[in-house]
Parts: C-alpha cells; sequence; structure tokens
C-alpha cells in the first residue's frame, strides 16, 4: 500500500517506510503537524520504487519490513546515484545500546526510539532536514 496524501507546500518531503499502520499514521500526523510533506509506504520495495519517483529530503524506515530489513533499503540506495544522498532514519523498538551501534556500523542519518517520542522523533527529523 502506498500512501500519497500530502501537505503540498514548499516543505521537505519525508517518505515513511513502516508496515504497522498505527505507528506509520502516528509518524505521518506528528511530520504534517509541522508542515512536512509526507508519503507513506508499507513495505520496502513500495518504498524504493516511491523514493525513485519522489527523490524525498528524508526517509523514515523501520527497522523489520515484511520483504526486506532497513539495511537492505539502505544498501539499495547507496548503490543507486540519484538516491544515494537520501538521508535515512531508522525506526525501531529494539534495545538503544544496541540500535545506536548498529546504525553507525551501518552508516544510518540517524536513530529514532519507538514508540515514538514527539521530541526525540521530531529531533531525529530536524537534524537531517537541517
Amino acid at each position: 500500500m502506498v500512501d500519497t496524501q500530502n501537505c503540498m507546500g514548499s516543505m521537505p518531503k519525508i517518505l515513511v517506510i513502516e508496515d504497522m499502520p498505527e505507528s506509520a499514521d502516528m509518524a505521518a500526523q506528528i511530520l504534517r503537524s509541522y508542515g512536512h510533506e509526507v508519503w507513506i509506504a508499507d513495505n520496502a520495495h513500495a518504498g524504493l520504487e516511491l523514493a525513485a519517483e519522489l527523490f524525498p529530503d528524508l526517509i523514515v524506515c523501520d527497522y523489520w519490513l515484511p520483504d526486506q530489513d532497513a539495511r537492505a533499503v539502505l544498501r539499495r540506495l547507496r548503490e543507486t546515484e540519484t538516491l544515494r544522498n537520501i538521508k535515512v532514519v531508522v525506526c525501531t523498538a529494539a534495545p538503544e545500546l544496541i540500535m545506536r551501534q548498529t546504525v553507525e556500523d551501518l552508516e544510518f542519518d540517524g536513530y529514532i526510539a519507538k514508540p515514538y517520542r514527539l521530541s526525540n522523533f521530531m529531533q531525529a527529523v530536524e537534524a537531517q532536514l537541517a
């Protein structure tokens, strides 16, 4: 499923790749409340297709997706000339200490812990859009 509802405007484009509808909707609501244009994909394949179509400024990607994990998404983005500079923030409920090391090792641009806390979520997003 792909949700193409967005808030047309001059704000950065953000693609949320998340298979859990509640988490995707929460992320989109938070981002839209800050005026961002948001698209949602519920799996890695749809997310990569949307990224190639939209060239978003930022991708917020769940770590565990049904078809591929966020590492595979990041690898595909970095291997594609036109997509390699898109910032990618990974989201997961995995223990923070483990994920912080994984984020650094795999060169994700940032990390957001689940469940989402508004301040941490927007701090991670805005850091990548600055």
